[in-house]
């Protein structure tokens, strides 16, 4: 079993946060509060890799690209008095996507990876896939990305050299077997029969006579908690089949056994009963409804194609961050702008 093929300019993104040192990427915008510096010439180089530069212009360019894109994006919120420091993250971010980048891409060009027409349509097929959650064609994330047009294709460009390169050194070597996932499964077992053991014992609270709606408000994992655990009145067919023969055979007022369903395991306290009416002359017929509460604690479903693809995920990352590391361990990188920088 492999991982699929990678959409390369994600690649990046997901590279850049776990891989460089300081300034990384899961870092808040506050994490770095260094006085803003003079605005230098563009053609200042700010940091180089085994020679090659990156300048200020770039740097620039890419880091209010970053910025730009997780304020319409991501809906990243910005206090005007935290911008200057906004915008040190990014340029502090921008740089360290320029040392994966240009790490990588050396390595590619001396191992002689070469792209394929084939290796392009599945690139652009993925990215097409990934695309589809922002209504986007491929054509409006080149359009529309957040370093314009020639700079997002040539990134994309790069970016299927540099997934060709980890599919050589570190997808294609992956392996896993049957007991790895089946120790997976034994912990997702033993995890959701913890949740099952509580919610009984949240149950004989309420038998105690703990407060329904307050228990549903703190304890349940179901966005009805919100309304303490209501979930309003409904006929039969709208809810799966274990709740729906569950809550149509309780008692109005009744606190139900722990039941399960896909999503977990619930207790469900049915508050309202309304048989089914026949249709007269002037009124049409109405089905039979129940009005009732729960209380959810979610399950992780055990599915083995989605444990093999997180357990392969897992191992994919930490082999990429081990051969970045060992390629970064041999190259020579400068930091002019920020002296701080752990690379």
């Amino acid at each position: 079993m492999r991982l699929t093929h990678c959409v390369p300019l994600f690649l990046f993104a997901v590279s850049v946060s776990f891989f460089c040192g300081c300034g990384k990427g899961n870092e808040t915008v506050a994490a770095h509060s260094a006085a803003k510096p003079s605005d230098p010439p563009p053609d200042h180089i700010v940091a180089k890799v085994n020679g090659t530069p990156l300048t200020w212009a770039e740097m620039e360019k890419r880091a209010m690209g970053y910025l730009k894109d997780d304020v319409e994006v991501n809906h990243l919120v910005i206090p005007s008095n935290r911008m200057d420091e906004a915008k040190e993250y990014f340029r502090r971010r921008s740089i360290n996507a320029f040392v994966f980048k240009t790490v990588m891409m050396d390595e590619a060009i001396k191992t002689g990876i070469r792209l394929t027409e084939a290796d392009r349509q599945q690139s652009l097929n993925s990215l097409a896939r990934s695309l589809k959650a922002r209504n986007w064609t491929t054509n409006d994330f080149f359009q529309k990305g957040p370093q314009g047009p020639e700079l997002m294709r040539r990134e994309f460009e790069d970016g299927m050299i540099i997934d060709k390169l980890l599919a050589v050194h570190v997808r294609n070597t992956l392996k896993i077997d049957d007991k790895e996932i089946t120790d997976a499964i034994s912990l997702i077992n033993a995890t959701n029969g913890v949740k099952r053991a509580k919610l009984e014992d949240v149950r004989k609270q309420l038998l105690a006579g703990a407060d329904f709606a307050g228990v549903a408000r703190n304890v349940s994992e179901c966005p009805s908690a919100k309304k303490e655990g209501d979930l309003g009145e409904f006929p039969r067919g709208k809810m799966l089949k274990e709740f729906e023969d569950a809550a149509f055979s309780q008692k109005v007022g009744e606190i139900g056994p722990v039941i399960e369903t896909r999503f977990g395991y619930h207790i469900i306290k049915v508050t309202a009963h309304a048989a089914a009416k026949a249709a007269t002359a002037s009124t049409p017929a109405l089905p039979e409804t129940v009005r009732a509460s729960h209380i959810l604690l979610k399950k992780v479903a055990v599915d083995r194609k989605r444990i093999a693809d997180t357990i392969l995920r897992a191992k994919y990352n930490k082999g990429v961050e081990q051969y970045f590391a060992e390629l970064k361990s041999k190259a020579r990188i400068e930091c002019y702008l920020y002296k701080d920088m752990k690379f």
